[in-house]
């Protein structure tokens, strides 16, 4: 019998703060967000446009040292974070990755093998 708490992802996730955008394919209505955690299959992030469950996205992030990445999502969860200050409210998303090459795959494995390494000591 399997454990009922245990993870169900395919992919580890790294937690990592990375700002990167989220747009329809119209590429009309771009949103700025920030993932807190980040793996091969998606993103869980915060954005200030909400997106209801199962929106498709195109999701554009620039990975410092391994180029650009273009690959298509679907949002998976929504919660509403509402605003203590009483200004707008935030949305925390997960982003299911629908389409991702294996070689968009490969670049964003290595960079997070690349954020996650420990940092290397000069002898």
């Amino acid at each position: 019998m399997s454990d009922p708490n245990s993870e169900r992802r395919a992919h580890e996730r790294i937690d990592h703060t990375l700002e990167f955008e989220g747009f329809h394919s119209d590429q009309k209505a771009v949103a700025r967000m920030v993932a807190s955690n980040l793996s091969v299959g998606g993103v869980y992030c915060t954005s200030c446009t909400d997106f209801p469950e199962m929106t498709r996205l195109g999701v554009r992030m620039s990975l410092p040292h391994n180029g650009n990445l273009e690959v298509e999502a679907v949002v998976v969860r929504r919660r509403e974070l509402p605003s203590p200050s009483g200004g707008d409210d935030r949305f925390e998303l997960a982003l299911f990755f629908t389409s991702i090459t294996a070689e968009q795959k490969e670049m964003l494995t290595g960079y997070l093998q690349a954020t996650t390494a420990p940092p290397k000591l000069d002898n």
